[in-house]
């Protein structure tokens, strides 16, 4: 197509212009994909310059400034500066750098990758344009002035720290359509391509809800492909995906990572929307410290689930139907996170079943 060799010659005459960084971040990664993608995917026309990044977010991003107010998102390789470009909000991601470990060129080449190639679905967060003159590259997202992080709408709320109305009032409705949407992404990323793309990394840091309450998934810097015909691939624990009480126990005794990882995570985002506790916390029962899913599990058998459900499911709840979603939603949520993967379901059943969830209400 037309479009792309122009889009190829724009890149190659940049790169005789640009700095050092541009190959070396993947400047013929990107020209590669353009070229390969034949219009296929949405790979992002515009590079940036760092001038350009530094004007467009009111920002210094090639290191010198730390102005922390200026940051709107966090995650688990950068952080997030809001600003306007054309008219347009944007969201640009620089990524950290990593005294004892040389990964976050790579993890920023690996976001941008994978993020290119989630771009057409509508619950990713949509590329922009990316900036490779920096030691470590940046994102650029496009995204509407209303939005809020969903860690930020569960556990801030009382600090007034979102962009939206939506955690003002995260209802139990806004808190199951937020669930299917996060399953209808990862089951994108494991059955749309040759092979399956493990996320590894899902939790509510990195789930962005727009204000109209649709949740994206941003962050695909540790996603890892399968092999072809494999269905299990065996990786070093890597520090940066350790979240304590995300990583499936498995995977942090053997090595080995299976789409089973990526709803384990699911499993205890699901929790924490159920009972507006953190995941990566330890809660006593008997004074002994167990993880969120031994704790859930614990008031189930004991018939006491509504004692854990988050107080503002608690201040809603006035239907039998309803009481009869959460009832369902816990034992899903449940089944995610058992510490066999071969015990959980797969991440498609999982969205099946989040949809009879809700349709169990709302049957047409």
């Amino acid at each position: 197509m037309e479009w792309v060799k122009r889009k190829i010659r724009f890149l190659k005459r940049r790169n005789e212009k640009l700095s050092p960084w541009y190959i070396e971040n993947g400047g013929k990664l990107l020209e590669g994909l353009i070229a390969s993608s034949n219009g296929k995917y949405n790979i992002p026309y515009r590079v940036f310059t760092v001038e350009e990044l530094n004007k467009a977010a009111n920002y210094d991003f090639t290191g010198v400034s730390s102005d922390d107010s200026r940051l709107v998102m966090v995650d688990g390789t950068g952080y997030y500066i809001s600003g306007i470009f054309q008219q347009r909000s944007i969201l640009v991601k620089k990524f950290y750098g990593y005294a004892t470990e040389d990964k976050g060129a790579s993890y920023a080449v690996n976001d941008m990758v994978i993020t290119v190639l989630m771009n057409r679905h509508k619950n990713a967060l949509k590329v922009l344009a990316c900036c490779l003159d920096l030691e470590i590259p940046a994102i650029i997202y496009e995204i509407g002035i209303s939005y809020g992080l969903l860690h930020d709408l569960l556990f801030r709320r009382k600090e007034g720290n979102f962009k939206n109305n939506i955690g003002r009032s995260l209802s139990w409705s806004n808190r199951l359509k937020i669930a299917t949407d996060v399953a209808n992404v990862v089951v994108y990323l494991h059955t749309a391509f040759p092979t399956p793309i493990i996320h590894r990394d899902l939790s509510k840091q990195n789930i962005v809800i727009d204000h109209h309450g649709v949740a994206k998934l941003v962050d695909f810097s540790l996603c890892i492909a399968l092999p072809p015909g494999e269905s299990k691939v065996e990786l070093e624990l890597d520090v940066v995906a350790i979240r304590k009480g995300y990583v499936d126990p498995e995977y942090m005794t053997s090595g080995i990572i299976t789409e089973k990882c990526d709803v384990y995570a699911f499993g205890i985002i699901l929790l924490e929307l159920l009972t507006g506790l953190m995941g990566q916390r330890l809660y006593l029962v008997d004074d002994q410290p167990i993880l969120l899913p031994e704790y859930v599990k614990n008031h189930v058998d004991k018939n006491e689930l509504s004692k854990i459900f988050d107080p503002t499911i608690l201040g809603e709840r006035s239907k039998i139907e309803q009481e009869q979603q959460l009832q369902a939603f816990s034992k899903l949520a449940l089944r995610c996170t058992r510490d066999i993967g071969a015990d959980r379901p797969e991440i498609i059943d999982v969205a099946k079943e989040l949809v009879r969830i809700q349709r169990s209400v709302n049957p047409f």
